[in-house]
């Protein structure tokens, strides 16, 4: 299911993004359609909503953080609404960045509200409702990156109780935005089709 979700911890961002099993096997095989993407060294964006208002909002943001060179998730944030009003309604958005004076930081935006500051987690799309009472029952300041992905795994296997999802998961620190894991579901058409030809699927990003 459509659903992006961000955790704060000490010294880093955690930003993961999905979306369902139906279409993962065209969107995670091509980078170009990740719903969680690097906006600039220590910038990253996560979206969620309909296919096309995602990658809308992605390029929109992206060409903007390029041409106005913004390196802060306040800044990416404001051009990710511009464009949330412009083209891509149905989307919404997770942007994290890391400052030197700032540190870690992530900012929503989604509707016609402004963007507003995550102080230490947030989620939106159709697994917030689920996603919220486990962020709200296993955080705590400080956290590693390991354990901050860990709520996010949380996360993602609530958000399947809704239907089989992929998911993104990527981190910014003082060392820069990058991927850090993949939680990749195969649709059952292409499970079934493995276990015929005599492959068992196992899901080794688990």
């Amino acid at each position: 299911m459509d659903s992006v979700f961000g955790v704060v911890g000490g010294g880093f961002a955690v930003v993961a993004a999905g979306t369902s099993a139906q279409r993962s096997s065209y969107v995670f095989s091509n980078p170009d359609h990740d719903r969680v993407t690097r906006l600039g060294s220590h910038l990253l964006l996560g979206v969620s909503g309909v296919h096309g208002d995602c990658l809308r909002l992605r390029d929109e943001t992206r060409a903007s953080v390029s041409t106005d060179k913004i390196s802060s998730a306040a800044g990416a944030a404001e051009a990710a609404r511009g464009a949330v009003l412009a083209c891509a309604q149905s989307a919404n958005a997770m942007i994290a960045s890391y400052d030197t004076s700032e540190g870690p930081m992530i900012y929503a935006v989604g509707g016609t509200a402004p963007p507003h500051r995550v102080e230490k987690y947030g989620a939106a799309g159709c697994g917030a409702g689920l996603c919220t009472p486990v962020m709200d029952e296993h955080y705590r300041p400080g956290m590693t990156v390991k354990e901050a992905v860990a709520i996010v795994d949380r996360c993602i296997k609530q958000v399947r109780r809704l239907g089989l999802a992929s998911f993104v998961i990527m981190v910014v620190d003082k060392d820069g935005a990058r991927e850090y894991a993949r939680r990749i579901v195969k649709p059952k058409a292409d499970m079934e089709k493995k276990h015929s030809q005599g492959t068992c699927f196992v899901n080794s990003k688990q």
